[in-house]
């Protein structure tokens, strides 16, 4: 995924000073393993420069800036990015997914159970970096409700897909309404807090976190396709194991309920997927064309955000901004 397009970057050094004043320097244990997942330190504690893109506290304050206010939208910017990074440390537990982005998960690292300590930390920070921000205090309590409404839809989101593992019948509806949970919430909700706190119209802070979570729907159903036939080296993780585990991802999906699900499922009811039998479900899928398909869906999401753009009330440079960016977020090989 390359660097953020120029409207995201450019409060990127102060959305970082922020974040990393929430957490503090302390030498807590939790709160060092809290600088990791944050990607300051690597594993022995040492200046690392390992953090994501920071797309969704950068959404946030490219919303508050469309009204004029992007300085004070801080607070739920750090919120959000703090909250985001909870969900990857309990997902990479509940995945046993050992890497992300070329670095050992903190489960792999300390444990499952120091790994739920060190996400529910990162998760109650960021309820303070909201709580005791700057702004009007209506404002940032309005961004608390919409982040935290976004945080519940995330986890039933992921308990769906959890679910989803052990069911062969899961239907492409049930899987997009997962995915506006999972995925689709935390990528509106800094869009419409970032708005909120700017004091922004509702009606226009409502309609961009809707674009925001359609887009959400695009970038998940592109990241189920990269979760397949991405390049490991641009994507940061494994292009296995999402088969290996059996999810079901919209490929899988798609591949289970054609010609060839019988031999999908033949190939799932072995005890242990090993790369021969991953290998053999890429063949299948392929066969299914669930390549195409996805891609197909990709684009119709992607549409639909489109739509959700074009009736709202923002100046075109607005508009072509966004365009923009939902092009980025969608269209990326990493």
């Amino acid at each position: 995924m390359a660097g953020l397009p120029e409207p995201l970057s450019v409060h990127l050094g102060e959305i970082e000073r922020a974040l990393q004043a929430v957490i503090g320097n302390s030498p807590d244990p939790v709160v060092a393993a809290s600088r990791y997942v944050m990607g300051w330190e690597d594993a022995a504690g040492q200046p690392a420069a390992a953090g994501g893109k920071r797309v969704r506290p950068a959404l946030c304050l490219y919303a508050a800036g469309l009204f004029g206010a992007a300085e004070g939208a801080l607070p739920g910017a750090v919120s959000v990015e703090l909250v985001h990074n909870f969900s990857l440390v309990h997902d990479d537990v509940q995945d046993l997914d050992a890497e992300r982005h070329g670095r050992p998960t903190l489960w792999a690292l300390h444990g499952a159970a120091q790994a739920i300590n060190a996400g529910d930390f990162l998760y109650a920070r960021a309820q303070h970096a909201l709580l005791d921000g700057q702004g009007p205090a209506e404002r940032r309590i309005a961004a608390l409700r919409i982040l935290t409404s976004a945080t519940e839809r995330m986890i039933a989101g992921q308990w769906a897909d959890v679910s989803f593992e052990t069911r062969q019948d899961v239907t492409v509806d049930e899987y997009l309404a997962m995915i506006a949970g999972k995925t689709g919430a935390l990528l509106g909700a800094p869009l419409e807090m970032g708005a909120v706190l700017a004091g922004a119209p509702p009606s226009l802070s409502h309609a961009l976190g809707r674009w925001g979570e359609a887009v959400g729907l695009a970038f998940q159903a592109r990241d189920d396709h990269l979760g397949i036939w991405g390049d490991p080296n641009l994507t940061g993780k494994s292009n296995t194991n999402d088969i290996a585990r059996r999810k079901k991802t919209l490929p899988v999906i798609h591949g289970l309920a054609g010609p060839s699900g019988t031999s999908i499922r033949a190939v799932y009811s072995q005890a242990e997927l090993d790369s021969t039998a991953v290998t053999e479900v890429v063949r299948l899928l392929e066969e299914s064309g669930a390549d195409e398909f996805t891609r197909t869906v990709t684009e119709r999401m992607a549409g639909e955000a489109s739509a959700i753009l074009d009736g709202m009330d923002l100046p075109g440079t607005a508009k072509a901004q966004l365009r923009a960016i939902g092009d980025y977020l969608v269209n990326r090989d990493g």
